[in-house]
């Protein structure tokens, strides 16, 4: 049997609307990173994507709902990223698990950084903006939270020193990439640090 062809006159771009505004999104993350968020234009998303500029406007009412919903996915596929290295150590091994949260946090960051300054200081918003609803930082209050009702380790506040962890996490990476830390070293760095503030350090 021969493969349906495509009806004449059909649009080239995406027909649902979950791909077209996935296509819109793709457009936008690669002219942001090419030019910067000042730059990019609601017309130059439209046109990269080859959508007209009514069919972007339909999902995103300017640059910052834009930017929003890439940093939105950014977060998400970081914390994908993280659970994975941590589902595979054992669930009674919380060190163990800490450990690869780090591991997973730091690998993600170093290959996903020229995204992550896009969708982090694009529009001009101080980082703790962009911290206020973080999935990252929720996950690794819960793997807290879930160490602490194991008996792992004591914490009255996951969420807060979830997010001191997380900075000293971030700051860790950023010394690595000016080069005032070498990134192997930065695991191993941040378990003792994260141990420590977790009550179980030596």
């Amino acid at each position: 049997m021969s493969k349906p062809t495509s009806r004449r006159g059909a649009p080239p771009w995406p027909r649902k609307a979950s791909l077209q505004r996935a296509a819109l999104m793709e457009a936008a993350e690669k002219l942001f990173m090419e030019k910067g968020y000042t730059a990019t234009t609601m017309n130059g998303v439209a046109a990269a994507a080859g959508f007209a500029k009514g069919t972007l406007y339909h999902y995103f009412a300017n640059k910052a709902e834009l930017l929003q919903a890439l940093r939105d996915d950014f977060d998400k596929e970081v914390t994908k990223r993280i659970q994975a290295h941590v589902e595979r150590c054992p669930a009674g091994n919380w060190q163990g698990r800490v450990r690869a949260w780090i591991e997973g946090a730091v690998e993600s960051y170093f290959a996903m950084s020229a995204l992550h300054d896009v969708v982090i200081y694009g529009s001009g918003q101080p980082f703790r903006n962009a911290m206020t609803h973080s999935e990252v930082t929720r996950y690794l209050a819960e793997l807290i939270g879930e160490g602490t009702r194991a008996g792992a380790w004591e914490v009255d506040d996951e969420r807060w020193l979830a997010v001191m962890m997380f900075y000293s996490f971030r700051g860790g990476c950023d010394e690595a990439m000016i080069g005032t830390q070498r990134p192997e070293d930065l695991p191993d760095k941040l378990q003792e640090l994260f141990l420590r503030m977790l009550g179980t350090g030596e």
